[in-house]
């Protein structure tokens, strides 16, 4: 059937404005929250078909919509003059608009997240307002770190109160994943590097540079895996469940090493994404071992 020639000409600018919103969004931080928010689930033992799984998901998925929307909204001008292309600066997303669908997305993640209870609620917030700080005060600041530890430090906990899996012995992913949470950040923040330091930003990414922020990321990187060594004498891990997971593992760090020889922005965003990879796989993995 053919399309009504009077709609024929909206179809391209709608889904373009609909992918503008989607890339405003950052939707690749967004899409490996929430599976990470899925597979701490799934890794201790919940239903994956039940009601609060699916709450949980939602609630989330609209908190981290509100903060990868609240960060574009903040950059807007630096990206006008360094990212002319982003969705914003390029005229596909009005910027005026974004304040308030930011608040009501927050609004309907906690509104969902009173569903599951007071606790899962509190974390829900924290780790919401962790990401909200980092975009409207720390992402230009030498802290800009801390949102990312608070954040990755409340999802999991979020998630065992959501669906009453907690096991005291979980708590050890603490002690093994948080050097992944500084890893995390820095790759995140590599990409814009040069132009984070020619708008005058002070994150923690600048301050070390480049090359230091390699460093850090390669250490933070390699840091996990002799953590878990730690943990072997008093964890009744699986164990061929962990190794699998640990050269999962490291396959994706090498990748992404392989990805920071390489020039360009575009090289950092891939080695970016493959340590979100080998982080999410890490965490995941490790909770399913134990």
């Amino acid at each position: 059937m053919r399309t009504h020639p009077l709609f024929e000409p909206l179809r391209p600018a709608a889904i373009q404005r609909l992918q503008g919103w989607l890339q405003a969004s950052h939707p690749f931080p967004l899409a490996m929250v929430v599976c990470l928010t899925a597979l701490v689930g799934a890794a201790t033992g919940a239903d994956l078909a039940s009601r609060r799984f699916l709450l949980m998901l939602g609630a989330m998925s609209l908190s981290q919509l509100a903060i990868g929307w609240t960060n574009d909204y903040v950059d807007r001008q630096t990206d006008a003059m360094y990212q002319p292309a982003k969705p914003i600066p390029a005229g596909i997303v009005d910027a005026s608009s974004l304040p308030t669908l930011i608040v009501g997305a927050v609004f309907a993640s906690f509104a969902l997240g009173t569903m599951l209870g007071m606790a899962p609620l509190a974390f829900l917030a924290i780790g919401t307002g962790a990401g909200l700080a980092y975009d409207l005060a720390l992402k230009d600041t030498r802290y800009s770190p801390l949102a990312f530890v608070v954040a990755f430090a409340v999802l999991p906990l979020y998630v065992w109160a959501s669906l009453d899996v907690f096991r005291n012995e979980l708590l050890a992913l603490y002690l093994v994943g948080s050097p992944l949470a500084v890893a995390v950040h820095l790759a995140n923040v590599l990409p814009d590097i040069e132009g984070d330091t020619a708008a005058g930003r002070r994150n923690l990414g600048v301050i070390l540079g480049r090359e230091r922020s390699l460093q850090a990321i390669g250490d933070s990187l390699a840091a996990p895996p002799l953590l878990v060594a730690v943990t072997l004498p008093w964890l009744d891990y699986s164990r061929s469940l962990l190794a699998g997971v640990l050269i999962g593992y490291g396959i994706l760090t090498a990748v992404a090493a392989l990805s920071y020889t390489k020039p360009g922005r575009e090289a950092s965003v891939w080695g970016f994404r493959f340590v979100v990879l080998a982080s999410v796989l890490f965490a995941s993995g490790w909770l399913a071992s134990v």
